[in-house]
């Protein structure tokens, strides 16, 4: 297996389980139990680098992870309370593995500038 595809799939799980943790605030299931968000973000900004600095257009990925989390502030405020918080809490996750991915892949573009091929 390359390390594109491991991380492809490290940024799928990653993405996967924040969503799935923003799912589960959403409905009001706290787990308290902060590893899971460590790992999944782990997993998402790994993925970032591994699979998505590697991508052609990274800058449309940087405006739609930015915009992903603009959007997710304030997103729960446009629905009935208990809709708005599921809507909320999905998009916190993906915006969160989002901006996990978008950091790793903003490593990778200034480690492009500083190392350039010869």
């Amino acid at each position: 297996m390359d390390m594109d595809t491991i991380g492809m799939w490290a940024w799928r799980i990653g993405l996967g389980l924040l969503v799935l943790l923003g799912l589960l605030s959403g409905l009001g299931v706290a787990l308290d139990i902060p590893i899971i968000t460590d790992v999944a973000l782990l997993l998402a900004f790994v993925g970032g680098i591994l699979y998505l600095g590697k991508m052609e257009d990274k800058t449309g990925y940087f405006v739609a992870a930015l915009a992903l989390g603009a959007f997710s502030a304030g997103a729960g405020m446009l629905f009935v309370d208990i809709l708005g918080n599921l809507v909320a809490g999905i998009l916190g996750g993906a915006a969160a593995g989002a901006g996990a991915g978008a950091a790793g892949a903003l490593l990778m573009v200034v480690w492009g500038w500083l190392m350039p091929k010869m």
